[in-house]
């Protein structure tokens, strides 16, 4: 087909059969003949057109109202296109309106100032028919892929700052081996298998509690013991162990280090007698708190089938610690001879001879009465 700057042939000038619209296009040019050559072809091939005959109409109807792709003449009076162009870039509303120039200019310099102000494209005069409308439907459908890719990308950072978020609220239920034993079970790869590790287990209970729960309104008492377990769980966090789980009034947490354990356990329960205080002055219920320590080895594992899963810690000595729990005095603490050995032999601990729940043997242990419980131990 021939070039073209005057009104297209009848072919071109059809209607549309099309009741759907490929875009809507802004023709910028001084010249009527110009728009309307351009109108007509556009306007057949189902665009909707609409046309500006100075810079500053086509700045102010862009703003207005965005088109999908903008067709700029470069001579004009008063503004040419290079600085029509400019500030439609500079303007948030149309910055990502893509521009095609469309001029009698064809030196290299025109092309590369026309680029260098934002345009995407660039077609001389006279031009064929064919090409503007292929180099439009090209740019429109870059234009439409990189929305596409935009939206797609804030959608992709909306998710990933709700996982994010839901990773934060998950990690406050989780101890750092469950979380980890969460991670291993996604991963394509087989499940590790379970650990046997030598852990100082810490259990602590409420002496009383079923009596206190009959005793008082149930919401009330939650708010109570939700911030009694923080106090427990800061300790704990604070000398290096790690929270289990919550056993209703108790917590089962372990740590890698025996002595890290019972520091921990003085700190529980002198930050208890403080909460306590503080509770009894304001008219609400004591946690008077018993705390046992066992060390030994335990297994790590996840148990559960595929619909339910929990990470736990099984062995000997978990059991021990629970008993031993059981049999401290209210504010005090009971520890197994592996822990008293390896915490350092604190100078605070009296050692007698439990008969533990389950067991056939009576058992060394080592007791720190409430009064000594509250202070710092000495090694």
């Amino acid at each position: 087909m021939s070039r073209h700057d005057s009104t297209p042939p009848l072919s071109w000038r059809r209607p549309s059969l099309s009741s759907v619209s490929q875009g809507e296009v802004l023709i910028v040019d001084d010249k009527p003949e110009n728009l309307a050559l351009l109108s007509s072809v556009l306007s057949a091939e189902g665009y909707e057109v609409r046309a500006a005959i100075t810079g500053a109409m086509a700045l102010t109807a862009a703003a207005a109202s965005p088109p999908d792709i903008i067709l700029l003449d470069v001579n004009m009076p008063e503004m040419d296109g290079y600085e029509v162009c400019r500030r439609l870039k500079a303007d948030r509303r149309t910055a990502d309106v893509p521009v095609i120039f469309i001029s009698v200019l064809a030196e290299l310099d025109d092309k590369v100032a026309a680029f260098d102000a934002g345009a995407v494209d660039y077609v001389t005069k006279p031009f064929h028919v064919q090409e503007v409308l292929a180099r439009v439907g090209t740019q429109l459908l870059l234009h439409r892929q990189r929305r596409e890719l935009s939206r797609q990308r804030q959608e992709l950072s909306q998710r990933y700052l709700e996982i994010q978020q839901l990773h934060a609220a998950l990690r406050e239920y989780l101890s750092d081996r469950a979380w980890e034993s969460i991670a291993a079970s996604a991963s394509p790869d087989a499940p590790p298998a379970p650990t046997r590790e030598v852990l100082t287990i810490l259990i602590s209970d409420v002496a009383g509690f079923v009596r206190i729960s009959e005793q008082m309104d149930p919401a009330p008492l939650l708010a109570d013991l939700s911030l009694y377990l923080a106090t427990l769980t800061q300790a704990i966090h604070r000398r290096g162990g790690q929270v289990d789980k919550y056993l209703g009034d108790g917590v089962l947490s372990f740590f890698k280090d025996a002595h890290a354990a019972v520091l921990a356990a003085h700190d529980i329960q002198r930050e208890v007698e403080a909460f306590n205080a503080r509770m009894r002055a304001s008219g609400r219920p004591s946690f008077p708190t018993r705390l046992g320590i066992a060390t030994g080895p335990v297994v790590l594992a996840s148990l559960g089938s595929r619909g339910r899963r929990e990470f736990t810690l099984i062995g000997d000595r978990v059991n021990v610690a629970s008993r031993l729990q059981a049999e401290a005095a209210p504010g005090g603490i009971l520890m197994d001879a592996r822990t008293f050995v390896a915490a350092g032999r604190p100078e605070s601990a009296e050692p007698m001879t439990v008969l533990l729940k389950g067991k056939q043997d009576a058992e060394a242990a080592y007791a720190i009465p409430p009064e000594l419980a509250v202070t710092p131990p000495s090694r």
